[in-house]
């Protein structure tokens, strides 16, 4: 069962910028000439293009292969598995699916004592000392079963909702007045959302709001066919993947030709953090995002979207904005604490929504 958990985490925290769950998001390094044995991520790829028909076909930054490391038959095997868990658990009908799904997370809760524990101490710190411990409890279990519902339904989203201008049909849409300033100037900008709602439903249905193209910062999954097969399901959905390696150096590029990057910036930072409160504590957050924000001069663009009571329908909210101006001089500390304060207000709307599996604090000094 590791080896399969392991994969489906994989699945949904490579982003879509998607950073998705601790897998995409910052901002990287800026890059520079591959050296001889490079990884995949760095390499042009080939193949059939899958951007859906009415968006944007250009490239302003050519099309190169996310994918991670690790190949072989084994990891071939447990790409398999997971696609066929996931194919059979998202065709279900939901008088199976729902039990199924809550079995599977109360499993996941019992026996992955790292993440479940991780959330303890997130829920607590976000949500107050004062919650019972069966609270808490509910709450873990509730966030591992918020984890597959997103996971399960990635694999039948183009099935259920399409993927062509059809999928505005699925949404709810809540757009700030900036949003619409920024969408009548047609500029390029900088989308920054949270692992909260589903995260994947959200980069699906900003191309078609005029954020396109959409290039989502990612950091690949470890398997390879896992996350090539990753690649080619947001391509189809119109997301376009930059590896997270070199990614400051082809962002001016999206943002000049008036396309849009997307991070997922929720999740602890590894190298060269700054530390800023992420509900009251201190937290490793990443420091090429406030630099790369300051870079680009480019309008930034909050955004969550909601799962609702119906399947395949969704609330997405948009906004606030970021004019430029209001963070030219900012230190990338600052910058990270305030959108950390956003974060807080996005996941508040609906902390049942959210991924407190995430070890949030480790790394990060004690307040």
């Amino acid at each position: 069962m590791s080896a399969r958990r392991d994969g489906a985490r994989e699945a949904a925290e490579a982003p879509e910028g998607a950073g998705g769950a601790g897998g995409a998001g910052g901002a990287g390094g800026a890059g520079g000439p591959r050296a001889a044995g490079a990884p995949e991520a760095e390499r042009a790829l080939a193949g059939p293009l899958l951007l859906p028909p009415g968006l944007r076909a250009d490239w302003p930054v050519p099309r190169v292969a996310v994918h991670g490391p690790r190949n072989g038959l084994d990891a071939h095997l447990e790409y398999v598995a997971l696609r066929t868990t996931l194919e059979l658990a998202s065709a279900l009908p939901d008088a199976l699916r729902r039990p199924a799904l809550g079995a599977l997370a109360a499993l996941a809760h019992a026996l992955d004592r790292r993440h479940s524990q991780a959330a303890r101490v997130f829920l607590r710190q976000a949500l107050g000392p004062d919650l019972s411990a069966r609270d808490v409890e509910a709450r873990v279990r509730r966030a591992w079963r918020h984890f597959l519902d997103v996971l399960v339904d990635s694999q039948g989203f183009a099935r259920h909702v399409g993927r062509g201008r059809e999928v505005l049909e699925h949404y709810a849409i809540e757009l700030d007045d900036d949003v619409r300033e920024l969408q009548r100037q047609r500029r390029g900008s900088i989308l920054i959302t949270a692992h909260v709602g589903d995260w994947e439903a959200a980069t699906a249905v900003m191309p078609w709001l005029g954020f396109d193209p959409l290039y989502a910062i990612a950091k690949p999954a470890r398997n390879r066919p896992l996350s090539a097969h990753i690649q080619r399901v947001r391509e189809s959905r119109g997301i376009r993947l930059l590896p997270r390696r070199g990614a400051m150096q082809h962002a001016p590029a999206v943002i000049a030709s008036g396309g849009s990057l997307g991070m997922l910036l929720d999740q602890r930072a590894r190298a060269r953090p700054v530390i800023a409160p992420f509900f009251g504590r201190p937290a490793r957050c990443d420091r090429g995002a406030g630099v790369l924000l300051k870079r680009l001069s480019a309008p930034v663009v909050f955004c969550a979207c909601y799962r609702t009571s119906e399947r395949w329908k969704y609330r997405l909210v948009v906004g606030p904005v970021w004019w430029p101006e209001q963070i030219a001089g900012e230190r990338p500390e600052e910058i990270a604490r305030r959108i950390n304060a956003e974060f807080e207000r996005k996941i508040l709307a609906a902390p049942e929504q959210y991924f407190w599996l995430h070890d949030r604090y480790r790394g990060a000094p004690q307040a």
